[in-house]
């Protein structure tokens, strides 16, 4: 999916041109307004909205809730959580979908995209995740490192551009994601639920069925062992 003008993202949401309008200037949908006054909505934010949308519009979860949860499913301790979100957190993981899922912890980050000069150097200091790192979960994808992918380790996003030289724009195929975990991640890349979750909400169509097809073997695994 390429990116939409406001009419556009109106008549795929269903609403007026206005409201289109509103969700972009109020950053309910990231989007870029240009120097006409026209707006654009960037896909994967488009993507990220539908998606908390699905199921009767459930609200998505704070983000050390869904870090949690995501830290959870990757078999991995969520020491942040208190012992009441954390039984909160298990349950939903006995009843929730892939698809629920994905919904759930779609708002604990925003992805920015640009445009890479040398994507290679530009992903080095980053912690991989999504189509980057798509290997790890052997759902039949390969980390594909021709784009880049991932979270800045630390610091501003947008100084991490400058700095690898990516210039942002709104079509562009590098994603860098802002860093909100509530721990210091060392890790070359995102534990397998954290990858799986953003490839479920990707605009490549088979990224998102494998993100969905990878939440729900790693829950099928947790639910095994809990």
């Amino acid at each position: 999916m390429s990116d939409l003008t406001a009419t556009e993202l109106a008549s795929r949401l269903g609403v007026s041109r206005r409201h289109a309008v509103d969700l972009l200037a109020d950053g309910a949908i990231t989007g870029r307004k240009l120097s006409s006054g026209a707006w654009l909505a960037d896909a994967d934010s488009v993507l990220r909205y539908e998606a908390s949308a699905r199921r009767g519009g459930g609200r998505t979860l704070d983000a050390d809730t869904a870090w949690g949860l995501l830290w959870e499913l990757s078999g991995l301790d969520a020491a942040w959580l208190t012992r009441s979100t954390l039984s909160r957190t298990r349950g939903r993981l006995r009843v929730w979908t892939a698809e629920e899922l994905a919904r759930a912890v779609s708002g604990r980050t925003r992805a920015h995209r640009y445009r890479a000069a040398n994507a290679s150097k530009a992903g080095q200091e980053l912690i991989a995740t999504g189509r980057a790192a798509a290997g790890q979960l052997r759902i039949g994808l390969m980390n594909d490192t021709r784009q880049v992918c991932g979270y800045v380790r630390h610091g501003d996003v947008g100084e991490y551009a400058r700095q690898h030289f990516m210039a942002a724009s709104t079509s562009g195929q590098d994603v860098l994601y802002e860093n909100t975990l509530p721990v210091t991640y060392d890790g070359e890349a995102m534990p397998a639920a954290v990858i799986a979750a953003d490839l479920a909400i990707s605009t490549d169509t088979r990224e998102r069925s494998g993100g969905l097809r990878a939440l729900d073997e790693l829950r099928n695994t947790w639910l095994a062992a809990n």
